[in-house]
């Protein structure tokens, strides 16, 4: 296949080939001997079951492909984008615990702030009672 895309490159410097081409004609071929036989094979084209496309054909190829790239970015961006705003969404689920116990040790601290300041309460009417009798003394 290499020895035969070589000759045709050097003799049709101008037809640009692939490999591919190659092993496509020699399939077809396989496929179709009688059209080799009947001489059809000088057209290449007539070789392939398949008729060219016209222009437009190829334009809305090329705009279907174009748009599948287009989605197939825009559904990797999409998904980039999800997992972006689920780990979000984690760590402020996680803040928020981190904001619930904070504001849970602040309630028992007010809560210790308000049972000192009863007990002093309670405590201060004897303690100043107490002061109030040592200095009639």
């Amino acid at each position: 296949m290499t020895q035969t895309l070589e000759i045709l490159q050097t003799e049709h410097p101008h037809i640009p080939l692939l490999p591919r081409d190659i092993y496509n004609a020699r399939a077809a071929i396989t496929r179709n001997p009688q059209k080799v036989e009947t001489g059809i094979a000088e057209n290449r084209a007539a070789i392939y079951n398949k008729a060219q496309p016209s222009a437009d054909e190829r334009i809305r190829a090329e705009l279907r492909t174009s748009l599948q790239k287009a989605q197939d970015e825009f559904s990797k961006e999409k998904e980039g984008l999800e997992k972006t705003i689920a780990e979000l969404r984690n760590k402020l689920a996680e803040k928020e615990k981190i904001i619930e116990k904070f504001e849970m040790f602040i309630d028992i601290c007010n809560q210790r702030v308000m049972v000192q300041r009863e007990r002093l309460a309670d405590g201060s009417e004897l303690e100043l009672g107490s002061l109030s009798s040592l200095s009639r003394s």
